[in-house]
């Protein structure tokens, strides 16, 4: 029993001592983030906004000469 406990204790107290050398990790670069272009989806948006005016001012005026 005791031989075990010896045994264990020794192996712990390596594996703790054999981390002390361990050179710390240089700090890596973080990869710059990429920027996407967004003009042409506010393009769109605008787009598809102005269709639904013009839809609307269509189906107005049509129910106003009815």
């Amino acid at each position: 029993m005791k031989a075990a406990f010896s045994s264990i204790t020794l192996a712990s107290a390596i594996l703790l001592l054999s981390n002390c050398n361990e050179v710390p990790p240089r700090e890596r670069e973080l990869p710059k983030p990429v920027v996407t272009d967004t003009r042409p989806v506010g393009d769109g948006l605008k787009v598809v906004g102005y269709a639904i005016l013009g839809g609307a001012v269509v189906v107005t005026l049509g129910r106003l000469l009815r």
